[in-house]
């Protein structure tokens, strides 16, 4: 996220604020354009020393040649205008990302609401059972479009020896930069396009991999088959596939969705994030998307928000939902939910035209190489009157920091999904809706006042309710009128001082031991 600054220039106390802002160097313009006022510097004075010391006169004459028209050229490069459409287009669409990214207050509030009746233990697993659903959606897309998600939840690689007793496998993390070219909405939950190579051949000749159907690990056992032209003959009338892929043989997706329940918030909050029946479940998809695409499965977001709305029809069904309409407003919030999901994904896969970026990156470039000979200082120059021979191009550098500084500020905002100090902290908001949306619909007994714990509904008699809601206003009511009835008399104590008489409060008491206080006339001088 930017780096928040807003302490520093909340008082505007001149001179210092200019001092509180500039010596920060995390997210500074410093720390983006070190790298490249270095190489502008040593360009300028190369040429500059060259000039100066091993040129000649004829390639002096050269040089304030080529010097005078970069002069003239610098000033036919629109570079205020592109910079300015540039950076506006790309700090808009930075600024419309952030508020699309779904959170969880308000689904987590809906599901509370409607999900409270007559099992109160039953419900509470159900209200978490939602929660993690929507917290695992949440993460399957992050973690497809944010670099630091991917780096907090990454895919693992299983790696064998080619040994003959059973292969070690062992985890490889990898790296946190993601190739967004095949994480598009359109891909389908697939990790790219298959390559489909055309043979000259009807019959070739095809390699399998055995693996063992009970154990499902792969045996270092290879034969070849010639498919056939036709389908096989069977009693289901299908063809079947020979060894086909198993929803056990993709280790790289069990391990991976595995990984989820080891992060440490996850741990302090639901305690795993995804159960074996759920991987499984995840798996068999895997299998038949392979089988229909022959391409790796990548779990996709909106799968957990099915068994959310599987979850609520079935609570219904059973009565933990005691209205329809009431079922009606949780699936409308877990709709909405994955609309949101769906919008920040084509958020971010839309960006600025490429030809657009590439347009602004020669200008920015070139003007600036126009500059490191334009600012040359040289003797035979009909603008060299009353110039002063600078050894350190002051003003120069300032148009490069202002310019180029505006240019990487764009590049740095153009995918806020990275790991840079200007994008957004995936990872802490990831936690926020761990732990908001777990202690929002664990509704534990303590977090609520005393006779206001009680669920919505329950079986039994309802007149309990009605005692219990009725004790918890008389108690509420009487504490705010005691201490409307202590204010009142406190005012009239201030305002007896002030006439110059002395008031003294008499306390008694009443029913239900609440002190009131009343004034005792002799007690006025």
């Amino acid at each position: 996220m930017t780096i928040f600054y807003a302490d520093d220039v909340s008082n505007g106390e001149g001179i210092r604020v200019c001092f509180k802002l500039l010596k920060r160097w995390k997210g500074s313009l410093y720390k983006l354009l070190w790298m490249d006022l270095l190489v502008y510097l040593l360009l300028y004075y190369g040429l500059n020393l060259s000039y100066r010391f091993a040129m000649g006169e004829s390639q002096k004459e050269t040089f304030e040649k080529i010097v005078q028209h970069c002069q003239s050229a610098i000033r036919d490069i629109p570079i205020s205008f592109l910079l300015g459409f540039f950076v506006s287009g790309i700090v808009s669409r930075w600024f419309l990302i952030f508020p699309s990214i779904p959170w969880l207050n308000q689904v987590s509030m809906t599901i509370v609401s409607h999900l409270d009746s007559k099992d109160e233990m039953m419900c509470r697993n159900i209200r978490i059972t939602l929660a993690r659903y929507l917290n695992l959606s949440w993460i399957l897309l992050m973690r497809t479009l944010s670099d630091q998600a991917a780096n907090r939840f990454p895919d693992k690689e299983e790696v064998q020896q080619l040994i003959r007793r059973p292969p070690l496998v062992w985890i490889k993390t990898r790296k946190t930069r993601l190739n967004r070219n095949i994480q598009q909405p359109w891909t389908g939950g697939g990790a790219g396009k298959p390559k489909i190579t055309p043979s000259l051949s009807p019959v070739v000749p095809t390699t399998y991999l055995l693996a063992d159907d009970s154990t499902g690990d792969r045996q270092n056992v290879r034969y070849s088959a010639t498919p056939v032209s036709t389908p096989c003959s069977t009693e289901a009338g299908k063809f079947e596939y020979m060894h086909s892929f198993h929803a056990y043989d993709d280790q790289v997706l069990t391990n991976t969705l595995r990984a989820f329940n080891d992060d440490t918030k996850v741990k302090q909050t639901f305690g795993i994030l995804i159960t074996e029946n759920e991987i499984a479940a995840f798996q068999n998809i895997a299998s038949d998307f392979y089988r229909r695409n022959k391409t790796k499965y990548v779990p996709e977001y909106w799968i957990p928000i099915q068994w959310a709305q599987r979850l609520t029809l079935k609570s219904l069904q059973k009565g933990y939902i005691f209205e329809l309409k009431r079922a009606n407003e949780i699936l409308k919030e877990l709709m909405r939910f994955r609309d949101k999901l769906q919008y920040v994904q084509l958020l971010s896969s839309i960006v600025i035209p490429l030809a657009y970026t590439q347009v602004v990156t020669i200008a920015v470039y070139s003007y600036f190489l126009c500059q490191i000979f334009a600012s040359q200082f040289v003797e035979h120059n009909d603008d060299a009157h009353g110039r002063i021979d600078l050894y350190v191009p002051v003003f120069n550098i300032f148009s490069f920091i202002f310019l180029m500084g505006w240019y990487k500020v764009a590049l740095c905002v153009v995918n806020p999904f990275g790991d840079d100090d200007e994008d957004f902290q995936i990872n802490d908001i990831l936690d926020y809706n761990l732990e908001v949306s777990y202690r929002t619909v664990d509704v534990p007994s303590f977090a609520f006042p005393d006779r206001l714990s009680f669920p919505l509904r329950k079986e039994g008699d309802d007149s309990s309710h009605i005692e219990e809601l009725n004790g918890f206003m008389e108690c509420v009511f009487d504490e705010a009128q005691g201490n409307e009835a202590k204010t009142e008399l406190q005012t009239k104590c201030v305002q007896r001082e002030r006439q110059g008489t002395k008031y003294r409060p008499m306390v008694c008491c009443c029913t239900k031991s609440n002190a009131v206080f009343e004034t005792d006339p002799a007690t006025i001088v």
